[in-house]
């Protein structure tokens, strides 16, 4: 194994171990718990009949899931890429940055259960209105931090490339860009986790597909240990997604120095 095949797998394998830990500690409380203070399991369910659960009604949650990501995922895309061009905006256009800052403050500051409606009424009862909630909610930090990003660029580096005489695409693509990344990625690990909170949320108000569907369901049923698995298998999913995102930031951002990589 190469040693930079070992210092990627280092930190992931270490991660890994740690997450191992945190569970069965988790689960070991969540067990004592219940019998320390006799919880009736309508209120909390064992975790032995929360497991029972999930295998016996995996039939449908494994469908729900690949729904819910679907969403998820198509939502954090398109909030990528509109990110993407509002910050490229606001950083060539003051004028438009002064205009465009505050509309998206006041929207993040929109309570988005109340946008649920709107979405449904202009995008329908299927996927597409869930993907629009799952980018609203996770648009704001990808345009913050990829703005920041490209707008924090060592001023004498802008100004060799005006030497080069390098236009504005070129200085783009080779100096911005690539100086954003650090940024851009850190907004995604904030995003990607709200895009799936997004997805669930349009499927609590109008769906009949997804995991939020499927805890609403449990719920009216008083399901308890249906909604835990249910619930847990949202978590489980976005610890998952996010851990293949760092991944990703430590393959693409090989070159910068460990010490001013963010803690994960």
């Amino acid at each position: 194994m190469s040693d930079r095949v070992r210092s990627l797998a280092a930190p992931l394998v270490r991660s890994v171990l740690i997450a191992v830990v945190l569970v069965a500690g988790f689960v070991a409380c969540w067990a004592v718990a219940i019998e320390v203070f006799d919880l009736q399991a309508y209120v909390v369910p064992t975790p032995g009949a929360v497991w029972q659960a999930f295998w016996e009604n995996d039939s449908f949650l494994w469908p729900a899931l690949w729904v819910t990501l679907y969403e998820s995922l198509a939502g954090f895309a398109l909030s990528i890429v509109v990110g993407l061009a509002l910050a490229t905006v606001m950083v060539y256009s003051p004028l438009l940055r002064g205009l465009i800052m505050p509309s998206l403050v006041a929207l993040n500051a929109t309570p988005k259960v109340a946008l649920a409606p709107v979405l449904i009424l202009w995008l329908g009862l299927g996927v597409n209105s869930k993907i629009g909630m799952a980018f609203l909610l996770s648009f704001f930090p990808v345009v913050v931090n990829t703005a920041r990003g490209l707008a924090e660029v060592d001023a004498d580096l802008l100004d060799y490339f005006r030497l080069l005489r390098a236009g504005r695409v070129r200085t783009f693509v080779k100096v911005r860009l690539p100086n954003s990344l650090p940024m851009m990625f850190d907004g995604f690990k904030i995003a990607l986790p709200i895009a799936i909170v997004g997805a669930v949320i349009g499927e609590f108000v109008a769906s009949k597909e997804g995991l939020g569907y499927q805890i609403i369901v449990a719920y009216s049923t008083f399901s308890s240990d249906l909604v835990f698995a249910a619930v847990i298998l949202v978590a489980v999913a976005s610890t998952v997604l996010y851990g293949v995102l760092v991944l990703i930031e430590r393959l693409l951002l090989r070159w910068r120095p460990r010490s001013d990589a963010p803690a994960v």
